[in-house]
C-alpha cells in the first residue's frame, strides 16, 4: 500500500483513495484535475483535505435554508472534527441539494470523511483541524451578520470581502503550505514568507470565481461584491494578489519543493490567471473552455518543475 513520506506508519486503502477521486470528479472540475498531479500520499491527503472543505462550503451555499440551521451544521462539522469518528453522526447534512445532485451525494458521504480524517497522522490532522476550524467560524460570522436579511450572506466592503477570501481561501493556502513544508523542510522565514504569499494565492483564486460567478450568486441571495464597489476594484485586488501567488510557485521551486506539488500550484495558478483574462475580454459568467484547461494541464505535465509563468 501507498505510504505516507511523512510516516511509515500511516497507510491508506486503495478503495478510499478511489472514493476521494469519484467525489472530486462530481464536485470540483478544477481539483479534480490539479490534485491527480500530487504524489499519492499527498494526493491522499489534499484530496481529502478539499472535500472537507467543500462540505462546509456546502452548507453554507444551500439555498432555502436557514441561517440558524447553517450555524448548527457548521458547528457540528466542526466537533466531529475533534470526537471520535463513531461518534460523528453526519446523517443531519443530507437534504440540502437536489436529491441525485454530486453535492447531495458528497454531504450523505460525510461520516466517511471524518472517518478517513481521524486515521491521518497527527500531524497532518492537526494542520487541517485548525485551518478548517477557522474557516467554519469566518463563514459563521458572514453568514450571522446578513441573518435577519433577505440575502443569504451580504458582503458591505471591500475589506470584508477581503477577509471572506481570507476565512475561506487564505486560511487553505496557509494550510497547503504547511502540509507541504511538514515533509519538505525549509528554513523558519521561509516557511512564513511562504504562508504570507500563498493567502494571496488563495485570495486570487477566490476572486476569480466571485468575479465570474457574481450574477449567479446574486440571484441566489449571495452578494460578494460590495454595492459601494466596483467590477473593476475587484478585479484590480486579484490583479494585486495574481503577482503574490507567481512569487509563491517562483519560492517553492527556489528552496526545490517536489515536481509534484509545483505543477499543483502551477495548474490552479494558470487556470486562475487564464479565466481572468477570459472575464476581461468576455465579462461576467464567460468561462475557460475545455480545451483551453486541457492545453493549460499539458502544458504543466510537461514541464511541472518550471517556476516560470
Amino acid at each position: 500500500m501507498p505510504l505516507s513520506t511523512e510516516s511509515h506508519l500511516w497507510q491508506f486503502r486503495p478503495s478510499d483513495a478511489e472514493f476521494l477521486l469519484q467525489s472530486l470528479l462530481g464536485t470540483s472540475r478544477t481539483f479534480a484535475l490539479a490534485i491527480p498531479l500530487l504524489e499519492p500520499a499527498r494526493r491522499f491527503q489534499v484530496g481529502l483535505t478539499y472535500l472537507l472543505f467543500r462540505v462546509a462550503d456546502s452548507i453554507e451555499d444551500a439555498a432555502d435554508v436557514p441561517t440558524s440551521h447553517k450555524l448548527k451544521l457548521l458547528s457540528t462539522l466542526e466537533a466531529a472534527l475533534h470526537t471520535a469518528p463513531e461518534l460523528a453522526d453526519s446523517t443531519c447534512f443530507s437534504g440540502m441539494w437536489p436529491v441525485d445532485s454530486p453535492v447531495e451525494q458528497l454531504m450523505q458521504a460525510t461520516p466517511r470523511l471524518i472517518q478517513l480524517f481521524h486515521e491521518l497522522p497527527a500531524t497532518h490532522s492537526t494542520v487541517i483541524r485548525r485551518s478548517l476550524g477557522g474557516t467554519i467560524k469566518g463563514m459563521q460570522a458572514f453568514l450571522a451578520g446578513s441573518a435577519g436579511t433577505d440575502r443569504q450572506i451580504s458582503i458591505e466592503s471591500l475589506t470584508d470581502l477581503r477577509l471572506y477570501c481570507y476565512s475561506v481561501a487564505g486560511i487553505v493556502g496557509e494550510l497547503l503550505t504547511d502540509l507541504f513544508v511538514l515533509e519538505n523542510p525549509c528554513p523558519n522565514d521561509t516557511a512564513q514568507d511562504l504562508r504570507q504569499l500563498a493567502v494571496a494565492f488563495g485570495e486570487f483564486l477566490q476572486l476569480i470565481n466571485i468575479l465570474k460567478d457574481s450574477d449567479g450568486d446574486l440571484s441566489d441571495g449571495r452578494i460578494f461584491i460590495p454595492s459601494g464597489a466596483t467590477r473593476q476594484a475587484v478585479t484590480e485586488i486579484a490583479l494585486n494578489s495574481h503577482r503574490d501567488a507567481a512569487k509563491y510557485i517562483e519560492l517553492l521551486a527556489l528552496w526545490n519543493f517536489p515536481a509534484d506539488i509545483l505543477a499543483f500550484c502551477r495548474f490552479i495558478f494558470l487556470l486562475a490567471e487564464g479565466s481572468l483574462d477570459c472575464l476581461q475580454q468576455h465579462g461576467p459568467g464567460s468561462k475557460l473552455s475545455r480545451a483551453a484547461v486541457q492545453d493549460i494541464l499539458q502544458k504543466v505535465q510537461a514541464s511541472p518543475a518550471g517556476a516560470d509563468l
